[in-house]
């Protein structure tokens, strides 16, 4: 690594510094540094506000670094939301009573219910059994228009499971983002209009503590016969389906059992204004290419059949239209074969296996850390994506389609939200949400 990125990095709080500004008592940093053993008591250290690094600052130690601030994160994030207890039981976790952006990027005329209030739910959905509270997931894909838009940047489409059902998906913002996105009336085209200013949303820094803004993504399957619910974090939600003219689809909501295949956290940081993004997975999903062609595989995936032949189950290759998820299961008995492009790093799997030990007996020790991307130059005057490291970096439940090492069509999380703007053309800080706005 350069000797300008390492002083760099030492000199805005990356390394553990001697002393820290006065505590806010409303916000608790975790300050977990670098290699701090892995042990039960990291499961009530809280949400860390900043990457803690120590030395040596070269680029392999600095992900190691990453890695270990995503796990904090991912246990944080992951405890109950009613408080009671640090992660461990399998409850309603602290992002999911987040903002949906549904909720957030409402029509014209209307105002995002404040937050702590519940979220308006789809009038179909109304009729169907459920308590105040119960998740609404709207998306076949990370994409929320997938089945209505036919041009995509990239290969895309839904992902379907071994029973033939689709995933379902959710984006949630944490309440720093929210306020933002309320307090500039950046929830509409109108607002959009009218704003003046450069979007940046607030950014987390532990001098002084902030949390900054969060946004999560996360995927899940509706559990059937011979899937093991210990091995998911689990909720039952409502599944609706909007309707659509072109193609035709008929708006639908059911409620059904579902578990968690995937989890993606975005987080701005004051050393990181192009995020930090750090990615999860259910361990059961799918196997590597290294282990298919190895033929090292367990004998059931949540996404690939061990059984079908290539020249039956193509790899890798998103369902032939039409795509309607009122249709389950998927149509003369397709399913998703997905294989994992780049494999988890030795590294990171060691610190996976370590963080999963402290989980051990909990839904949660079957999640992964698959990677973290974190920008290398952050304050790069000529690279806005900061020269993301690692380069590539694909969830299979998210980016199931487009993984691989090909630059400009390979998945890469800040290369791809470098792009991001509001409905009027603007940069919208790396997030795609505002152009939802109506």
């Amino acid at each position: 690594m350069a000797l300008w990125l390492v002083m760099a990095l030492a000199g805005v709080g990356m390394s553990v510094p001697a002393a820290r500004a006065q505590t806010s008592p409303a916000v608790v940093c975790n300050m977990t540094r670098q290699g701090t053993p892995v042990t039960p008591a990291l499961l009530t250290s809280g949400l860390p506000c900043a990457v803690e690094a120590v030395a040596p600052f070269t680029l392999d130690h600095l992900q190691d670094a990453f890695d270990f601030f995503s796990w904090l994160t991912f246990l944080a994030l992951n405890a109950p939301a009613d408080g009671q207890g640090p992660i461990g039981k399998d409850a309603t976790a602290i992002w999911e009573s987040w903002k949906n952006i549904f909720a957030v990027m409402v029509p014209p005329g209307q105002t995002p219910t404040p937050w702590g209030k519940p979220d308006p739910i789809p009038e179909v959905c109304r009729s169907v059994p459920h308590s105040a509270g119960t998740p609404v997931l709207r998306m076949v894909g990370k994409t929320p228009d997938l089945l209505t838009a036919f041009n995509q940047p990239f290969d895309t489409g839904p992902l379907i499971d071994q029973a033939g059902r689709y995933a379902r998906f959710e984006i949630l913002i944490n309440e720093p983002m929210f306020e933002y996105v309320l307090t500039n009336t950046l929830y509409n085209k109108a607002g959009q209009a009218a704003f003046t200013g450069k979007v940046d949303f607030p950014s987390a820094a532990d001098t002084p503590p902030a949390f900054g803004a969060i946004m999560v993504k996360s995927s899940w399957k509706v559990l059937e016969q011979g899937d093991n619910p210990a091995n998911f974090h689990t909720e039952t939600a409502l599944i609706y389906t909007p309707p659509s003219s072109n193609p035709p689809i008929a708006e639908s909501c059911k409620s059904r059992k579902i578990g968690m295949v995937g989890l993606h956290i975005g987080r701005k940081l004051v050393t990181d204004p192009q995020w930090v993004w750090s990615t999860f997975e259910q361990v059961d999903n799918v196997p590597t290419a290294a282990e298919v062609q190895a033929k090292t595989l367990k004998s059931r995936y949540n996404f690939y059949n061990p059984a079908c032949p290539p020249s039956r189950c193509q790899v890798n290759q998103p369902p032939a239209r039409p795509w309607d998820p009122n249709v389950e299961p998927f149509p003369n008995g397709y399913h998703s074969q997905i294989v994992r492009v780049i494999p988890i790093t030795p590294d990171t799997a060691q610190l996976n296996a370590q963080f999963q030990g402290i989980l051990k007996g909990t839904v949660w020790a079957h999640y992964e850390l698959v990677s973290t991307q974190w920008p290398t130059a952050p304050q790069s005057k000529t690279d806005p994506t900061g020269a993301p490291a690692p380069q590539f970096l694909a969830n299979t439940t998210l980016e199931t389609y487009i993984q691989g090492r090909v630059p400009l069509s390979s998945s890469s999380c800040i290369d791809c939200h470098k792009d991001a703007a509001d409905t009027q053309g603007h940069f919208s800080d790396f997030t795609y949400i505002l152009e939802r706005a109506q």
